[in-house]
């Protein structure tokens, strides 16, 4: 008779915790790892809707258009006004929003002068450029240089007024 009560206590034991696990878990959905769940799904609609609402802002900073900067005859450096600045700044944001971007600078020169020279200062001219970038921000590795000469003029190189125009530095967005 013992044996009989010990093996009924042990029954209706089993019988308990198989009913408890029933009504909490299958008719309630009040689980532990249901929980941890429903918690883990919110905070991901939350990141998802975070990252979403974060990209959209980014994406709105328009493409800066060319801006031009003038030298004096055969000289690689000239004054960065404040209009330069503002332009550097809007460049620097637009890259923030967009990283695969990078940044052209193309020096030029006018037609006076053998060719190395032009070669040269229209160089300089997209250095002087690019460490001015660099100096309001913008990382270097994101900054590619070239050099057109006078192979792409702007104006006419017979007056001195077009030459001016020539003696330039380009910056497009790539």
């Amino acid at each position: 008779m013992r044996n009989a009560i010990v093996l009924l206590s042990f029954l209706l034991l089993i019988w308990i915790a198989g009913s408890s696990y029933g009504y909490v878990c299958k008719i309630r959905k009040d689980c532990c790892t249901d929980k941890t769940a429903i918690v883990d799904s919110v905070a991901v609609k939350k990141a998802i809707a975070d990252s979403i609402q974060a990209a959209a802002a980014l994406q709105e900073i328009p493409v800066p258009g060319m801006h031009t900067l003038y030298f004096d005859f055969n000289i690689s450096v000239c004054e960065i006004t404040a209009e330069n600045s503002s332009h550097f700044e809007l460049l620097k944001k637009y890259l923030a929003a967009n990283p695969g971007k990078k940044i052209l600078v193309t020096g030029h020169s006018d037609n006076k002068g053998p060719e190395t020279a032009k070669e040269k200062v229209g160089a300089r001219r997209a250095d002087f450029v690019r460490q001015k970038l660099a100096e309001a921000g913008i990382a270097l590795d994101v900054i590619v240089t070239a050099s057109e000469s006078d192979r792409k003029p702007v104006a006419d190189n017979s007056t001195d007024e077009g030459r001016a125009k020539n003696r330039r530095a380009e910056i497009i967005i790539q």
